[in-house]
C-alpha cells in the first residue's frame, strides 16, 4: 500500500488497486486489524481519499439527477432544449441547477431561465 501511494498518482486507480487487494487478499478480521495497525498512515490516507471520492461521486450523481429533471421540465414546457443549453445544464453545479429549475417553473421563455 505504501508503494501504491507513492507510485500511482491517479486517485481513481489507487482505489481500483485498493479494491483489488481487498477482494483478493481474503484477510481475516485479525489479519485486517494487524494490517491497519502496521500500515496506519497508508490505510488512513486511502480511507480519507475513498471518503472524499465517494462524496464527490454522490455530488456528481445528485447533479446528474437534477440535470435530468431540469431537461425534462424544459422539454415539457418549451420543447427540446438546444445543444448549447444542454451543455450548460450538464456542466452546472447543483446550486445553479436548482436556481434554473426554480426559474423554469414560472418562466415564459427559455431566456428567462438562463440569464446570469
Amino acid at each position: 500500500m505504501r508503494g501504491l501511494l507513492q507510485l500511482e498518482p491517479d486517485p481513481e486507480r489507487q482505489l481500483k488497486y485498493l479494491d483489488f487487494v481487498d477482494i483478493y487478499a481474503h484477510l481475516s478480521e485479525e489479519e485486517r486489524m494487524i494490517y491497519q495497525q502496521e500500515h496506519a498512515p497508508e490505510a488512513a490516507a486511502l480511507s480519507g481519499f475513498a471518503e472524499r471520492f465517494l462524496r464527490q461521486g454522490e455530488a456528481r450523481g445528485e447533479a446528474r439527477g437534477e440535470a435530468r429533471l431540469l431537461r425534462h421540465l424544459l422539454t415539457k414546457r418549451f420543447g427540446e432544449p438546444s445543444e448549447s443549453i444542454q451543455q450548460r445544464i450538464e456542466n452546472a453545479d447543483t446550486d445553479t441547477l436548482t436556481t434554473w429549475f426554480d426559474r423554469a417553473l414560472e418562466a415564459q421563455a427559455l431566456e428567462d431561465i438562463f440569464f446570469d
